[in-house]
């Protein structure tokens, strides 16, 4: 059982709720939250427009990491304007939240590799092709926003914290929606399990070249590992929010097992609009740490 609670904290209205059960997760530790510090400051005046690539991956698709790698190029071009989430298929890093996603909009994903920009409809489907990667971003990040978000969170070796801060800078009608995953950075593990194929071994053009099929000690790069909020979201304003008005959304959840040897836990949250499901805006943190406005 995950707990969380939302509050509204510029109008004033208190909203509570209890995270639903998961089989795949374990009962949190009882007892208050540790209230992480130092504190989030005001919503800003404005937002930074960024971008979320989810990419549905597979250590057995052989294109996987070309896929990868042309994502962080796009990140390399658009520092801190775009964030990276890796959701896999069919393999031992796999998640419930994949086969979700995948099949959350109609037509549903058929192929692997393929990333969801956004979760925006682009020629009418969802889920892009590689060669599409970096047009849809670029229209993505061309659009302008009034919200975005903050975080902070704190953690031990069995428990986190973490604190999802959702601000409008004017005033916001209809329903929202923040999802929050938690994330391992770089998972390389000794495993033949977690070892890559690699369909480009053999092309000499290919940043793969001659690095095996499969690839050995493959660093697979910001995998999903559960599900902070409810799978689609939760909602953040059963009315309206004004403008200036913060939204707060608090989870404590046991820590799973890491699966890389050295790898990290990031957190990742993004605010969805719930009747179109676009993401508006996402924010990304390393867990422990204060992540501010933009």
């Amino acid at each position: 059982m995950k707990k969380l609670f939302l509050y509204a904290i510029a109008s004033g209205f208190l909203f509570t709720s209890c995270q639903k059960e998961d089989s795949n997760e374990t009962t949190p530790n009882s007892g208050s939250k540790a209230s992480p510090s130092p504190v989030v400051s005001p919503v800003p005046s404005s937002f930074v427009k960024k971008v979320l690539i989810e990419e549905f991956s597979s250590t057995s698709n052989g294109m996987s990491p070309e896929s990868a790698d042309l994502i962080f190029t796009i990140i390399r071009g658009n520092p801190d304007r775009i964030y990276h989430a890796s959701l896999h298929s069919m393999d031992v890093m796999s998640g419930s939240q994949t086969n979700r996603l995948m099949t959350a909009f109609t037509p549903s994903a058929s192929t692997l590799p393929c990333a969801s920009i956004d979760r925006n409809s682009f020629g009418g489907n969802r889920y892009q092709t590689i060669t599409k990667y970096s047009s849809s971003v670029n229209t993505m990040l061309a659009k302008t926003v009034n919200c975005g978000l903050a975080m902070r969170s704190s953690f031990n070796k069995t428990t986190a914290y973490v604190d999802v801060y959702a601000g409008f800078t004017s005033m916001a009608t209809g329903t929202y929606k923040v999802t929050t995953y938690l994330m391992e950075d770089v998972v390389i593990n000794g495993s033949p399990s977690y070892f890559q194929d690699n369909s480009s071994n053999g092309n000499p053009t290919s940043n793969f070249f001659n690095m095996g099929n499969p690839i050995v000690a493959f660093p697979h790069k910001n995998v999903v590992r559960t599900v902070l909020s409810a799978d689609m979201g939760d909602s953040v304003n059963p009315g309206i929010l004004a403008k200036g008005s913060t939204a707060l959304l608090s989870y404590e959840i046991d820590m799973p097992n890491k699966l890389g040897t050295n790898s990290n836990w990031k957190i990742i949250s993004f605010i969805t609009d719930a009747t179109t499901n676009e993401i508006i805006n996402v924010q990304m943190s390393d867990l422990g740490k204060l992540k501010n406005w933009n």
